[in-house]
């Protein structure tokens, strides 16, 4: 079974899949430069164009449910239903991960972005900088002590898409619960 881990959102999105609980791909898509409600539709059209090259049986995505604001609500909910539609109108079917089962399946239940990406990296022996993209400052910024080209953070969007196609293998293939 092909299974396909979209880690959905407006401004980054991961997407990954996996058969046979072995990793056959994985990116990162940027819709930053694209504003609502535009951005939905890319993230639509975006999930069409990974159907249709990678060919899944199911596609799984996290199911929102911790919110910041009315505005992350809007977005991260906006794009879940966009790649639900994508994958309703070409016939794949769905699945939803809970974020603490995604945790429970990829570690410890508490686990942070960053150790699911460390363990992502170590049972599938992947390079750390690809499912976990640095970003770096761009500027000088003297009164904080940053200069360009320091690491200003991560997206972990690969990694989660991979540790959604893993806990769904682990639970729903191999019946490890």
């Amino acid at each position: 079974m092909r299974i396909m881990g979209v880690d959905h959102g407006t401004n980054y999105a991961g997407w990954a899949t996996m058969e046979r609980g072995k990793p056959l791909d994985f990116g990162l898509r940027d819709y930053t430069a694209i504003k609502m409600p535009n951005v939905l539709d890319a993230v639509y059209q975006d999930t069409i164009g990974l159907i249709k090259k990678h060919r899944p049986d199911i596609i799984v995505l996290e199911r929102p449910v911790h919110f910041k604001n009315a505005n992350s609500v809007i977005a991260l909910v906006g794009a879940y239903s966009m790649v639900t539609l994508a994958a309703l109108h070409i016939g794949v079917k769905m699945a939803a991960i809970r974020p603490s089962e995604l945790k429970l399946q990829t570690g410890k239940g508490n686990a942070d972005k960053e150790t699911v990406a460390i363990e992502m990296q170590m049972l599938f022996d992947l390079d750390y900088d690809e499912i976990a993209v640095p970003v770096y400052y761009k500027k000088d910024d003297p009164k904080k002590k940053i200069k360009a080209g320091d690491l200003k953070g991560r997206l972990f969007d690969p990694s989660d898409a991979i540790a959604l196609c893993w806990a769904y293998h682990q639970k729903f293939i191999k019946g490890v619960a």
